[in-house]
């Protein structure tokens, strides 16, 4: 009996686009390597809904004839390569003549386009399989590729996709991978009817990666260059005062190919060893040029991986630059050219100025710290003025009621547990200082009614955090403590979009947060009673748990809660007094959940005097 058949066109062109059509941020990819192959100068790119409702990129390449635009979308048609020794020596972004054909194979799908200087174009329309509609429509030259609906046909696909929030920011993060590298490239974004970058051409690559990674980042950056024919490497590197909590600022490229490249990472890795902490993270952008045929582009279904030829040389030449990068400069040697012009003139060279969310094409200067030699002996005298009003305005006040000993386990007076009549008898905890006490500075000992309770302090900590500040959510009523001088925040790109989808939430925690221009923000507040709010690294850590899905949560907010709660609390290895100690254990066992944190660890662990004689064998 005959088993083997061949499938039909619309399920292998499915399964294709499964290998290559990922999520909304896969098909922005690949519609921007198309347009740059076709020589465009100028990106439009359009995206609502996260990219599930619409994907449009405009572009101002060479533009297609009407032949082509009909063959494009068709399996395996290409206008980059024309034999099988050319895959050997790949100079284009795509080659393999699937991308459009996968795209449209899982979308209502059209191409307008023109290749003449006339405005008169043609535009073709494919829903799901090729139906060879075509028909003329002005366009100048270039092309627009519009996807509308992705995944309609494919709703398994569309099920696994994440939240918008997380969608949109890998959209985002797939945009700033081209235009990172790419100074010379005009590019607007516009999400949901909102412009999120407006970025103009540059003189060079420093302006470009200031506007990108943010001004207080590249003022702790440092260049890093090797010559080494045929390898060349150029970029730049953090120096070991200015690190990340993960690699989500590391960028990589080869021949002006963003990839995941181990050898540089390992390369990364190795050069920072024993100079930052353990799990501190370097930011950095780093692009190799090298001969086209000792790269293998071919590895990988999407071509975020390449394979090299010579990946020890690669290695060693990375590791050395940035070494030699890392050991001749230091903080107070750093200068990159970007420093405030306290003249009063304006700084040479454009960035972008954010406007609610979005970005306009405003002339500033790129950085705004100022150097300790431009301070005048009038401004030091100021500093010196404002530092004694400050010192003498906290001498005179009290100290504020902590509303929030959730976030601080300042104790309650007395020290009292409130019992509640559900509770296990032998599970209330006694009050005598003595049966408290604190384990390897991590781990609470508490003797209780037939035997002890240990409790790990961090996990305990973040779940009442966690389950307090959602009941705080649910009722609006932020509980926020001002800060006299408000300070500012300068992030990147990517953390700035994180901060504008959850401004609302974090609001709503205690922050008062507000945008100050370009990709700064406000800090005028926090949530009352938070002790490590370490001038602002809290949020950076938030923002960064969020930009790497790092935490739980079924929804939006639930992550950005999970997050707070972990980065405020109480850490392992953080001496406890009794009082906190006791704060500790009855706000636990106030909430909800006592038992496991919202990462899913277990807090409390009980061990019965049954448990222990057994043990001794006294039973």
């Amino acid at each position: 009996m005959r088993v083997i058949k061949t499938l039909p066109d619309a399920v292998a062109r499915q399964i294709a686009a499964g290998e290559v059509v990922e999520r909304p941020a896969s098909v922005v990819k690949e519609l921007i390597e198309n347009a740059l192959d076709a020589g465009a100068k100028s990106l439009w790119i359009t995206a609502a809904a996260a990219g599930v409702d619409l994907i449009e990129v405009r572009d101002d390449g060479c533009g297609m004839c009407p032949e082509d635009a009909k063959m494009a979308p068709k399996n395996f048609t290409t206008s980059k390569i024309e034999s099988a020794e050319e895959l050997f020596r790949i100079e284009s972004f795509g080659f393999r003549g699937e991308a459009l054909a996968a795209i449209s194979a899982v979308s209502k799908f059209d191409i307008t386009t023109s290749d003449r200087d006339d405005g008169e174009g043609w535009r073709v329309t494919v829903e799901g399989k090729f139906d060879g509609k075509n028909e003329p429509a002005p366009h100048e030259r270039g092309t627009t590729v519009r996807v509308e609906n992705l995944f309609f046909n494919t709703p398994v696909r569309k099920k696994f996709l994440k939240s918008n929030v997380t969608e949109r920011r890998r959209i985002l993060e797939t945009i700033i991978g081209f235009a990172l590298v790419s100074p010379s490239l005009e590019l607007h974004y516009i999400d949901d009817g909102r412009r999120v970058l407006d970025l103009v051409p540059v003189a060079t690559w420093e302006e470009r990666v200031a506007a990108i990674m943010g001004g207080t980042t590249m003022n702790h950056m440092v260049t890093i260059e090797a010559d080494e024919p045929p390898l060349r490497v150029s970029g730049f590197v953090s120096l070991p005062t200015h690190t990340r909590a993960n690699r989500n600022h590391q960028y990589f490229y080869v021949n002006g190919r963003l990839v995941r490249e181990k050898t540089m990472i390992r390369a990364v890795q190795e050069a920072y060893r024993m100079v930052i902490p353990f799990k501190r993270f370097g930011v950095v952008v780093i692009a190799i040029e090298a001969p086209y045929e000792d790269v293998d582009v071919n590895v990988h279904p999407t071509k975020l991986e390449v394979r090299l030829s010579n990946e020890r040389r690669v290695f060693d030449i990375v590791r050395r630059a940035i070494k030699k990068s890392l050991t001749a400069n230091s903080e107070d040697q750093l200068d990159v050219g970007y420093k405030t012009n306290t003249s009063g003139e304006k700084a040479e060279g454009n960035s972008f100025e954010v406007i609610d969310g979005g970005v306009s094409e405003t002339p500033r200067s790129l950085f705004s710290g100022v150097r300790e030699d431009t301070i005048t002996p009038h401004s030091a005298h100021y500093k010196t003025r404002v530092r004694d009003a400050v010192n003498s305005y906290f001498e005179e006040m009290p100290p504020p009621e902590d509303l929030s000993p959730r976030l601080s386990l300042q104790a309650e007076e007395g020290g009292k547990k409130k019992e509640s009549a559900d509770e296990p008898i032998d599970e209330r905890i006694q009050t005598d200082d003595a049966l408290f006490w604190q384990f390897n500075n991590s781990y609470i000992f508490i003797q209780v009614r037939g035997g002890i309770v240990v409790i790990d302090q961090h996990a305990a900590h973040e779940r009442i955090i966690f389950d307090t500040s959602k009941t705080q959510l649910e009722s609006e009523i932020p509980v926020s403590q001002q800060i006299l001088f408000p300070i500012t925040l300068e992030l990147s790109l990517s953390e700035f979009e994180v901060f504008r989808s959850t401004k609302d939430v974090i609001r709503k925690l205690g922050f008062h947060l507000e945008p100050f221009g370009g990709m700064s923000i406000l800090v005028r507040g926090y949530p009352h009673g938070l002790k490590n709010w370490d001038e602002g690294r809290l949020l950076r850590y938030i923002f960064d748990d969020i930009l790497n899905d790092k935490v739980p949560g079924n929804s939006h907010a639930e992550q950005i809660i999970a997050s707070f709660a972990c980065r405020s609390a109480v850490k392992a290895g953080q001496k406890l007094s009794i009082e906190e100690m006791k704060m500790l254990a009855d706000q636990l066992f106030a909430v909800e959940n006592p038992y496991s944190c919202p990462h899913g660890r277990p807090t409390i662990h009980r061990i019965a005097v049954e448990d222990m004689e057994r043990w001794f064998s006294r039973r």
